[in-house]
């Protein structure tokens, strides 16, 4: 599963790229050109950072209830077994 995660920090966004293959970090040292905070473009940023916030927790429950399901099958097996 592939994340892309901007992190602004002193007048850079630093992009982080993680994938099953590695993390590469990115600089972008330009952003002192950012959009005004209540500008539309300032808030379409917000709107993209949260929907992916929103798209990882979701992977994250499924994730868990999968590993909740899982778990609930291993018990059932071995009392099965006992």
């Amino acid at each position: 599963m592939a994340r892309i995660t901007k992190i602004p920090c002193e007048g850079a966004i630093y992009t982080i790229h993680s994938d099953d293959y590695g993390i590469v970090a990115e600089a972008d040292l330009d952003a002192g050109a950012q959009a005004l905070p209540g500008s539309d473009e300032a808030m379409n940023d917000e709107r993209d950072r949260y929907a992916q916030v929103l798209r990882e927790l979701t992977e994250f429950e499924e994730a868990i209830t999968q590993a909740e399901a899982n778990h609930l099958l291993a018990e059932h097996l071995d009392d099965n077994y006992d």
